[in-house]
């Protein structure tokens, strides 16, 4: 910096009362973050395995309905499997540990690693989510089928 430019200076206000609400609400977003992405991903893992035991259920019934001997319903059973075990795989992903490593007295650098951690924890949460909706859509359309066409 040159000695002809001047010098800004910003004088800082106080924060009103609004604004310093507004900053816990967002520290404590940031705090629970982890916890609440984890507690999504545990949600789909425990709506998906409940709903493959059922349908793991459903087929190993020793009289097995008719319908099931239908090729459309069997090709969209297999697809609702393979789109649940994807929603296990990806909600699973959220919650698999890992090892982050980072200076221990560089703030920035925790930033960072949190940042990536939110970043990672998310996707395989977004995933999980979307999976699990095509399995839905995917039972729905199965059962449709049966319904009307089986």
């Amino acid at each position: 910096m040159s000695t002809s430019e001047p010098v800004v200076r910003v004088e800082s206000e106080v924060l009103s009362e609004a604004d310093r609400r507004l900053e816990a609400l967002f520290d404590r977003l940031e705090a629970e973050s982890i916890a609440a992405l984890e507690g999504h991903a545990r949600h789909i893992v425990t709506l998906t395995t409940t709903l493959m035991a059922a349908f793991f259920g459903l087929l190993s019934l020793s009289d097995r309905p008719a319908f099931l001997a239908n090729r459309p319903v069997q090709v969209l059973a297999l697809l609702t499997l393979v789109l649940f075990f994807l929603a296990l795989a990806f909600a699973l992903d959220a919650l698999l540990p890992r090892r982050y490593a980072y200076p221990d007295a560089d703030l920035t650098a925790r930033r960072e690693v949190l940042a990536r951690l939110l970043a990672r924890k998310e996707q395989a949460s977004r995933r999980a989510t979307f999976a699990f909706g095509a399995a839905m859509l995917s039972m729905l359309t199965t059962t449709l089928v049966v319904l009307f066409f089986g």
